[in-house]
């Protein structure tokens, strides 16, 4: 369709060249012809027409049909689902092991926190594991409270350390400056 409107364009163009060139030819002054100039004016409607057509947008629908017959969407919706089960057994076995392991550190931080421990003390700290949620929070807030403690006495012991050794620099620095004079 495209191409016979180009062709009809090239063939108004050529009629509109071929009446050009009629009229430059006569050497006589032009002369308005009427029929002439409505051979002209048609061309030129007609041209004005063909344009309009060719600008028309052409609409290209595409249709993506997904049916449950197709054995590749039959196969790769099988493939998603028994992947979604494969990860979802996955994460609930992490999740069971990162529990135990969040467990396992807070009981180890107790017992840094106690300093020693017994093996009685180890199966009471295991049942309150095991058996008493609220008490872990207890026991976590001990244990966090502690070594906020830990670490601010470290602080402190750092900077009275370097008080002291400052203060051992002037000391020698004094010296130094008496044994000068």
């Amino acid at each position: 369709m495209k191409n016979k409107d180009v062709n009809e364009i090239y063939t108004l163009f050529e009629e509109i060249r071929e009446i050009v060139k009629a009229g430059n030819s006569n050497s006589a002054p032009p002369q308005p012809e009427i029929l002439g100039l409505s051979a002209i004016d048609e061309l030129s409607g007609k041209l004005d027409e063909a344009i309009r057509e060719i600008r028309k947008p052409v609409r290209t629908e595409y249709h993506h049909i997904f049916s449950i017959a197709s054995s590749k969407v039959f196969y790769g919706m099988i493939g998603l689902c028994i992947m979604c089960l494969i990860l979802f057994f996955i994460v609930f076995y992490q999740q069971k092991e990162i529990t135990t392991c969040k467990d396992n550190d807070l009981k180890y931080r107790y017992v840094q926190m106690q300093g020693e421990i017994t093996p009685a003390g180890v199966n009471d700290l295991d049942s309150i594991f095991e058996n008493r949620r609220d008490s872990v929070r207890m026991i976590r807030k001990l244990v966090k409270q502690h070594e906020k403690a830990v670490i601010e006495k470290t602080r402190r012991l750092e900077r009275a350390r370097l008080k002291e050794l400052e203060a051992e620099q002037l000391r020698q620095d004094v010296e130094n400056f008496k044994h000068k004079k």
